[in-house]
């Protein structure tokens, strides 16, 4: 329950500032995470051509039309969601993509120098950079 009130801090606040909380996020820093974590999938420019994702039965999704697919709108809360687990991706059935939000809390966790209470600020940190990098792949 405390994880989905969570969550929908984090969507409201990137709906009420515009995309600015988003936006504050350093893409680079995303990039970094994206190129550890789902490229092997997504392919280096985010198209789903990783050389995992080719395997699937249902290609992954081209992450550079997420906008485009929605209306010209980066969908935020539903990258976000999809992120963190609690959306499901059809493309990947139930269990092909790992739950990033769980795995980047636990990674933080097992930090010795991060202080337990910090960690779910840092793992929304984390996707939050994921994010904004994916916004930053967009086109028209």
């Amino acid at each position: 329950m405390v994880k989905t009130f969570e969550l929908a801090g984090l969507c409201a606040l990137f709906t009420l500032t515009g995309g600015a909380a988003i936006q504050a996020q350093d893409a680079s820093f995303g990039a970094n995470i994206y190129k550890d974590y789902c490229v092997v999938c997504h392919g280096e420019s985010g198209a789903g051509d990783g050389m995992v994702g080719v395997l699937f039965a249902q290609p992954p999704a081209d992450l550079r039309l997420l906008a485009r697919n929605n209306n010209g709108v980066f969908p935020a809360a539903q990258v976000i969601e999809a992120i963190y687990g609690r959306r499901s991706i059809q493309a990947h059935g139930q269990t092909e993509m790992p739950i990033w939000g769980d795995f980047f809390m636990s990674q933080t966790l097992e930090s010795p120098t991060i202080d337990p209470k910090d960690a779910a600020m840092i793992t929304q940190g984390r996707v939050l950079s994921v994010v904004s990098f994916l916004e930053s792949l967009q086109v028209e």
